[in-house]
């Protein structure tokens, strides 16, 4: 007899659990594109959300992304090893951004950050604000969704 209510215990507590609590995963995966004068960036993001949902309500919610930002020097690649002080930075709506300054010659690869992570992500009518400074010249420009156009 213990082994049949043991039997019909354990599927029975389980099936309470699954039923009581589920989760609802949304995918974020976009590319920003933009640029200036002599610059273009791509930034080029894949994040999913997951709401852990009990009793219709959202109790918890997991994020995770994976980004990279690539950014692209328009003119011949030789003349990057001419320049002498150079930064750049880029911020998202949503907060996250990241920058890199270096002293030349520049390395192509290094005109390059990727990342994954928690937290805050771009959303799809984000704007992704990039500034580039290199021997005493500035430029700015935005990148924006793919698909929204420029």
């Amino acid at each position: 007899m213990k082994k049949i209510v043991r039997a019909l215990l354990l599927p029975g507590v389980m099936l309470m659990l699954l039923t009581s609590c589920n989760t609802e995963t949304t995918h974020f995966n976009y590319t920003f594109k933009g640029e200036s004068e002599t610059w273009s960036a791509v930034y080029e993001q894949t994040a999913s959300q997951k709401l852990i949902i009990k009793n219709d309500r959202v109790k918890d919610s997991e994020t995770s992304k994976r980004y990279t930002f690539d950014l692209h020097y328009k003119g011949e690649q030789s003349d990057l090893g001419e320049i002498k002080q150079f930064k750049y930075e880029y911020k998202a709506s949503s907060g996250g951004g990241g920058s890199q300054t270096m002293e030349g010659p520049i390395p192509v690869a290094l005109m390059k950050m990727s990342g994954a992570g928690s937290g805050s992500f771009a959303k799809e009518d984000s704007v992704i604000k990039v500034k580039v400074e290199w021997d005493g010249n500035s430029e700015e420009f935005e990148l924006k969704n793919e698909k929204q156009g420029k």
